[in-house]
């Protein structure tokens, strides 16, 4: 469920259940044509399928952060994105996912989150097999955390 989706009196009666959140990055540079950035846009887009669809109910996608210093991302940014998980988990999402199908970053560089969905992470060209990936990994991450005691 996109964050524009919900209205206020929702999100108080929904909020117990909606307890993961999604932080979408783009991983614009500012070199890239109009066109270029649409089509980044347009693959994150799918991306976000693979987690928004079968998951609503449960999961809240925020506004995607745009831009980057580069591709490889610099400590400025991860010390950025780091801190906007951080924030988001004291909002009270239990769980933090980010998902970018452009940049290159991994789980271990973002200490803040639970789960890293980015072509480094799932390496596959075929989306079908990226979204089944991180359907499997999303479910993982509940189960886990039901079954720690």
């Amino acid at each position: 469920m996109k964050f524009s989706e919900l209205t206020l009196e929702q999100w108080k009666e929904w909020e117990p259940y909606l307890d993961t959140c999604v932080l979408p990055i783009t991983g614009l540079t500012g070199e890239e044509s109009p066109v270029e950035a649409a089509e980044r846009l347009e693959r994150l887009r799918d991306w976000l399928d693979g987690v928004e669809i079968p998951f609503r109910g449960r999961m809240v996608t925020y506004p995607a952060y745009h831009f980057v210093m580069d591709k490889q991302l610099e400590q400025q940014d991860i010390s950025l994105i780091n801190g906007v998980c951080s924030r988001l988990r004291e909002r009270g999402f239990a769980y933090i996912v980010i998902i970018s199908a452009d940049v290159r970053i991994t789980k271990d560089m973002l200490e803040t989150t639970d789960e890293v969905f980015t072509p480094m992470e799932l390496p596959w060209q075929e989306l079908t097999l990226v979204k089944q990936e991180m359907n499997k990994r999303i479910q993982k991450m509940w189960f886990q955390s039901q079954t720690v005691v």
